[in-house]
């Protein structure tokens, strides 16, 4: 550790030697913990482990195994198992203990159980890298998965399982793994996949000649084959099966299996005489009918209707009548389906559709409650046939609409496959990567190359790293004193343009108003004469005097000073109303909410507000042909609306042009984040209201 740490301190100043000098440090901290670890576990397995029960737990273990004693004594036994592995501090023994544990709950049906176990098998087996307790749960959470309908959960453990079991080199239990993943995809229709990963299968159980997995693999190939229309090829596969089969011991009901296998696809074939003496000699072993009724049933229903399609109708009613029987009292439910529909064809073969509607009707009962979809699609199929018209157009739509559903069910099972080992495979990858690295991480190895890293940076790149890192710097500088001028030159054109905006509103919302206000109130006195009339004049000119100032106010930019904190705002408006209104003899009102407080308003939303009822005045005195004018202030909430209405001549709105008053009294009304409302009607007047 000291070399370590001297090494360590002496490339402080040197940049590029930090991080590596850093990551040998956790090198040797990591070698030290692990070889204090493993000491740890040598004490542990030679000397606190030494007594754990092992007879206890045997005798348990053997009560549960006896076939002879009842179902709840036996799971008894397995639960004083159970907390007997509580104190056993040898994980590989635990995890042994755990897997024979775990496989007896689940040939007793409780699966959930075997499922946690094989869960927490999982999770040891992984905390002390036991990559036969990793690959055995794995298969066996495959196969609960499998037991439950989950079957892309039981493909991802059964590939995930084989993966490990290639690893180890393991071949037995990986064709094993294969195997089941081969049956999994044949069952969701995957036949591609099942054909190849049965074909794989094969390969490894060849070589170490397991008989009993390489009879279950060609098996399986026949069945694909089957279900693929080649027929001679599933023939070939399953005698290649029965050859296997007849080696091992015990062998009958499996010989059963394979001669029943061989004589379906003989029938689907129409080869009837080699089907029907296949069924006949599988009849032959003995006790078949006592020891296995359900494939008993299974024969004697092939039987049946191999020898009635044959020609052979002294077969019908009485031999599928049999198997029908034996089947439902066995509860066979996908059997009884199954011989509902042979019998149901025959009858629609004789033309009897009453009794053909009424099997077909109790196979596809059965099918439903048995969530058997095959059985559904081919009772649906007969239905149609049998059934009046208009229920032979729901049956078929029916089908239809299952089998497109199954159809997506099966694409989305074959995605998922093909996801799992893509997944799986980038994963191996992967840790294929980082397992090299390590073993490139030598100690020696590590030593030399940091000791010359250090030489030759500390030598060769010194000066050339701190220019390099200079040059970086100024650089950066560059871009970001480029990056402000660019920010700042659009801020300042951004300024401009609603400096512009502005002064264009005040120029026409204020001045050219009250412009146009004075010029017409001068054109109607050039008509009249009288002391009177030129006071009038002198008034307007003093109002002349008063736009001037108005103009140099809004060159210096002084607006906001319009409404000072003296000044009462809706007197301001009363001026603005009389000033407008008054030399044009029409009438106005102002009513303003004393609920609102005009102090907290702004003096900016204040002149906003002042411009847009000076436009909308404006643009009555020029159109609306009023006699009356009412602006309303109604305090609203924690808000203000403003409604200016006239009884003028009106507009339709729809052919309103929208000249630039009204745009201005748009632009000031987002300004002070306000809505608009425009009503107006020919003969009725207009009414403007702005919510704020």
């Amino acid at each position: 550790m000291s070399l370590v740490n001297t090494i360590f301190l002496l490339a402080i100043k040197i940049p590029n030697t930090l991080l590596i000098l850093k990551g040998v440090k956790f090198v040797f901290l990591t070698l030290i913990i692990i070889c204090a670890i493993s000491c740890n576990k040598t004490s542990s397995i030679n000397g606190s482990n030494k007594t754990w029960g092992k007879e206890k737990i045997e005798n348990h273990l053997k009560i549960a195994s006896n076939r002879s004693i009842k179902k709840e004594i036996r799971l008894a036994h397995l639960d004083s198992v159970l907390e007997e592995t509580k104190f056993l501090k040898k994980d590989t023994i635990k995890r042994s203990i755990l897997s024979t544990v775990a496989n007896s709950y689940y040939r007793l049906g409780e699966l959930d159980t075997s499922y946690k176990i094989n869960k927490e098998i999982l999770r040891l087996s992984s905390s002390i890298d036991d990559s036969i307790g990793l690959g055995k749960s794995t298969y066996d959470l495959g196969l609960y998965y499998s037991s439950v309908d989950k079957l892309d959960s039981a493909y991802s453990y059964f590939f995930r399982s084989e993966k490990i079991y290639n690893t180890i080199g393991d071949e037995l239990s990986a064709g094993e793994a294969l195997l089941a993943m081969a049956i999994t995809q044949k069952n969701v229709k995957d036949y591609v996949g099942s054909e190849a990963n049965s074909v794989k299968a094969v390969q490894l159980l060849q070589k170490i000649n397991n008989k009993r997995y390489l009879a279950s693999a060609y098996n399986n190939l026949g069945t694909v084959s089957r279900r693929l229309g080649n027929f001679d090829e599933a023939i070939n596969y399953y005698k290649i099966s029965q050859d296997y089969r007849r080696e091992l011991d015990n062998n009958s009901i499996l010989l059963v299996g394979s001669l029943n296998n061989i004589g379906t696809v003989y029938t689907d074939k129409k080869y009837y005489a080699a089907a029907i003496s296949h069924f006949n000699e599988a009849l032959t072993y003995d006790s078949l009918q006592y020891n296995k009724p359900k494939t008993y049933a299974r024969l004697l229903d092939n039987l049946a209707y191999a020898k009635y399609l044959s020609g052979d109708i002294n077969t019908f009613p009485d031999l599928f009548f049999k198997a029908l029987h034996i089947r439902d009292s066995v509860n066979d439910r996908l059997g009884s389906v199954t011989s509902n529909l042979r019998i149901a064809r025959v009858y629609h073969d004789k033309g009897d559709t009453a009794h053909a509607k009424e099997y077909v009707y109790t196979a596809y009962q059965k099918a439903k409650q048995a969530t058997y979809n095959d059985g559904i699609l081919e009772s649906l199929n007969l239905l149609m046939k049998v059934s009046p018209p208009q229920e032979g157009i729901a049956y078929g739509e029916e089908y239809i609409r299952i089998s497109d559903s199954l159809q997506k069910e099966e694409r989305a099972f074959q995605n998922k496959f093909a996801r799992i080992r893509y997944e799986t495979d980038t994963l191996e990858v992967e840790k294929e990567k980082a397992t090299r690295t390590t073993k490139r991480l030598s100690f020696i190895l590590l030593v030399f190359v940091i000791l010359f890293l250090i030489v030759y940076i500390f030598i060769q790149r010194r000066s050339a790293r701190k220019e390099l890192e200079y040059q970086e710097g100024q650089q950066k500088s560059n871009e970001e004193i480029y990056g402000l001028m660019l920010a700042q030159q659009s801020k300042l054109e951004e300024g401009k343009h609603i400096e512009k905006l502005r002064i264009s509103e005040e120029l026409h919302d204020g001045i050219l108003s009250r412009l146009f206000g004075i010029r017409l109130s001068l054109d109607s006195l050039n008509r009249k004469q009288g002391d009177d009339i030129a006071i009038k004049r002198e008034a307007y000119l003093e109002e002349l005097k008063e736009l001037g100032q108005e103009i140099r106010q809004i060159s210096h930019d002084l607006n906001d000073a319009k409404f000072t904190a003296d000044t009462v705002f809706p007197d301001v408006l009363m001026n603005l109303l009389k000033e407008q209104c008054g030399p044009y003899s029409l009438s106005y009102d102002l009513i303003s909410d004393p609920d609102i407080n005009w102090e907290e308003i702004s003096n900016a939303k204040k002149i906003h507000v002042y411009r847009i009822i000076q436009e909308s005045l404006t643009n009555i005195k020029k159109h609306a042909k009023a006699e009356n004018v009412t602006v309303i202030f109604e305090k609203i909430d924690s808000g203000i609306e403003l409604t200016i209405e006239d009884d003028g001549i009106g507009m339709e709105t729809s052919k309103v042009k929208s000249g630039i008053g009204l745009k201005n009294i748009k632009s000031r009304v987002t300004k002070i984040a306000g809505s608009y409302n425009f009503n107006s009607k020919i003969g009725d007047g207009t009414q403007i209201k702005i919510s704020f």
